[in-house]
């Protein structure tokens, strides 16, 4: 009996001592990993010659850790991030991602292998690589839906055309949904407003690299308008009239219901600023056999708007501080008309200029604005957003000028019907007439001392009729990848004042001439390391119907530089040509020295070249490339003569639009043909180097 409690006891304590044992190797395993742990430095990717390796890094779970410095921020702080380890159980499913990105993209036969290396530097690091194979791709052998033999035939072959993908096409996953997307919109603008599409069918054969795509749609019934309902709320709901909520929407009752026409409709309805929401949709509920109703739900804010606003310029190193105020009367005579009264002033002295608000006087300088305007949503009862502006600006600078400006615009918007080739079509008409009083002082100053010109004062008017036609054929406003975009703007300058000359017998002494711009951009998606590739090319020219080119004011001229232009120049500083006196000069001429205006040129060449990373979610980069310049003439070119810049930028994707930053070099600069770097280090940093900020892409 007692040797069995000895062996129970020597059992119990072996026992004890096995499993502590095993703990002790536990924990020292567990520590041992945690100081084993190996950071990930460089993940590489080889034989990828259709995804750039940006595009890979960002979708495989695996991540490079970043650079030290980062992570020594990120040790006492919130800034920057931290390391991050190897971990090998994560390859399998960066296989599995690369494969499915192939795959989706036709490639089927994509082999993927992995292998990394271990090596000490100090601390040990490790390398990640993974070897791709794509292999061929394939195409798309036969595309067929189905669901779609009760439209009618008219139907059936607009949708067949736009439904149309060749047989030589490569596979995408993406090509089919944009293509489903596109039949689904047009079956909702016909009235189809419940269809649906099916998960495609898709059958590969890899021994011919042959895809054969399957689609199913279910149309539901086609449904056309009931009736038009109104649901108001909000401080003005008692101010707007169902009826002119209609108007505006204009809705057509017994109409096949249509998407794209009811979100232009609400469309209208923002334009007018009288809703500070508006909702148009139908209601599926209340249907009856093959009619819908339609309900418009708007909230009507206030109707009277007065805004205050500060203003901060510097110019020229000195600093003007001023006010404005801006009052705004909505539904101003019904049909959601506004008028808009604005008032604004800006000095070193605003209660001494205030005061002596008068062209005589010489001894305060800044600038007074006044402005009305009437904006309305149609004319003639057609569809076209209107605005009719009136302005008078009183600028003086101190010893220099007195300037009194005042002139009118007229702008119309057409409102154009979806599914056209043209996106955008305005046209637009402005007058006019600026009086400019020299100071003597200052005459002497910038003037020959051979010549004793005193109490110059300039009258110019200047009328113009244009037209912008735009088509944007982009995939996205904000950060386009791929497609392109034509701009063609078109200006008459002074021929209907000369017409009426005519008419009334009397002399007008103005050139009349035309204006041409066009400009065509084109972007391309993952181009080598880039997400972006994007160019731009923008062709002008300006030439007279009567009288000389030169007389054509300064401002109406071409010029170049600037953040949406040659990025290495400042705005408007191309051509750098010295601005003299003509031996037979006139008034204009000295106006234009005195107010130290670019001479600018008659005819523009300009391009650029661009590469865009999107870095993250909201943050991207971009390296560039802008050439060209202005001439009198296109005969006068030279080749000599372009000058280039060269930069990188960052841009932050707001919800409203990207504001960029970018840093411009004067790669080429035709006024001093030494090599970069020898101006670099011989001339001024800031001579050959600019930062430009913009909103919105340069192009």
């Amino acid at each position: 009996m007692l040797q069995s409690k000895i062996n129970f006891f020597n059992m119990s304590r072996l026992t004890f001592i096995i499993i502590l044992v095993i703990v002790l190797l536990s924990l020292n395993d567990n520590f041992a990993q945690k100081n084993k742990k190996i950071e990930l430095t460089a993940i590489k990717f080889s034989g990828n010659t259709f995804f750039n390796e940006n595009k890979l890094k960002e979708l495989i779970i695996s991540k490079e850790s970043p650079g030290w410095f980062s992570q020594f921020l990120n040790s006492f702080s919130g800034l920057g991030n931290p390391a991050i380890y190897f971990d090998s159980l994560k390859i399998q499913d960066d296989i599995a991602i690369i494969e499915n990105l192939y795959k989706a993209n036709g490639f089927f036969k994509t082999k993927i292998y992995a292998d990394y290396s271990i090596e000490a530097n100090g601390e040990k690091e490790a390398k990640l690589n993974y070897i791709i194979n794509e292999n061929s791709r394939s195409i798309i052998r036969k595309h067929e839906t189905s669901g779609l033999e009760t439209i009618n035939q008219n139907l059936l072959k607009s949708l067949n055309e736009l439904n149309n993908i060749d047989s030589n096409t490569f596979y995408s996953e993406k090509l089919i949904e944009d293509n489903n997307k596109k039949t689904v919109n047009f079956l909702l603008d016909k009235g189809y407003i419940l269809v649906d599409v099916s998960k495609p069918v898709v059958r590969v054969d890899t021994l011919y690299n042959v895809v054969d795509v399957l689609i199913n749609f279910n149309l539901g019934k086609r449904y056309r308008i009931s009736k038009v309902r109104v649901k108001k709320s909000g401080p003005g709901e008692n101010l707007v009239s169902n009826e002119l909520i209609k108007e505006i929407a204009n809705i057509n009752n017994e109409k096949y219901y249509n998407t794209s026409e009811l979100k232009l409709s609400q469309i209208r309805l923002y334009r007018t600023n009288l809703f500070s929401s508006a909702v148009i949709s139908g209601n599926v509920i209340d249907t009856i056999q093959n009619s819908i109703p339609v309900d418009i739900v708007t909230k009507i804010g206030l109707l009277h708007e007065l805004s205050p606003e500060i203003i901060a310029v510097n110019e020229k190193n000195n600093f003007k501080f001023g006010l404005g105020l801006s009052f705004s009367k909505k539904n101003f005579l019904g049909n959601a008309r506004k008028l808009t009264l604005s008032a604004s002033a800006a000095t070193q002295n605003l209660t001494e200029f205030l005061g002596q608000v008068s062209l005589a006087t010489d001894n305060v300088y800044g600038y007074a604005d006044t402005r009305i305007g009437l904006e309305q949503p149609f004319l003639f009862g057609k569809p076209i957003n209107t605005l009719l502006e009136g302005y008078y600006t009183l600028e003086k600078r101190e010893k220099q000028w007195n300037a009194a400006i005042y002139g009118a615009n007229l702008n119309l918007n057409f409102e154009l019907p979806p599914y056209t080739y043209i996106t955008s079509l305005s046209t637009y008409f402005k007058w006019e007439h600026a009086k400019y009083i020299f100071q003597d002082e200052y005459l002497s100053e910038i003037l020959p001392d051979s010549l004793e010109i005193k109490k110059v004062t300039t009258n110019s008017t200047n009328n113009i009729l244009g037209i912008a036609i735009v088509i944007d054929k982009t995939n996205d406003l904000l950060f386009p990848t791929e497609g392109y975009a034509l701009s063609l703007i078109a200006e008459d300058g002074n021929t209907l004042p000369y017409l009426f000359s005519l008419i009334g017998n009397y002399n007008f002494k103005s050139a009349t001439y035309y204006k041409l711009l066009l400009t065509t951009t084109k972007f391309f998606p993952n181009v080598t390391l880039l997400d972006v590739l994007g160019l731009k090319l923008k062709i002008g020219n300006i030439n007279t119907f009567r009288g000389s080119v030169y007389d054509i004011p300064f401002n109406q001229r071409f010029s170049a530089g600037g953040s949406n232009s040659i990025r290495g120049w400042r705005a408007n500083s191309l051509p750098e040509t010295e601005n003299v006196l003509p031996a037979n000069f006139t008034k204009r001429d000295i106006e234009n020295i005195a107010r130290n205006r670019t001479p600018g040129g008659f005819f523009l060449f300009e391009g650029s070249i661009e590469g865009r990373i999107l870095l993250s979610e909201n943050i991207g980069s971009a390296i560039f490339i802008d050439f060209g310049s202005i001439w009198d003439h296109y005969k006068l070119i030279r080749l000599n003569e372009i000058a280039v810049a060269a930069g990188f930028g960052f841009r932050y994707y707001s919800i409203f639009a990207p504001i960029r930053l970018d840093f411009g070099f004067k790669a080429y600069d035709p006024n001093d043909t030494n090599n970069f770097f020898y101006r670099i280090k011989h001339t001024p940093f800031f001579k050959n180097f600019i930062i430009q900020i913009g909103i919105g892409e340069a192009f």
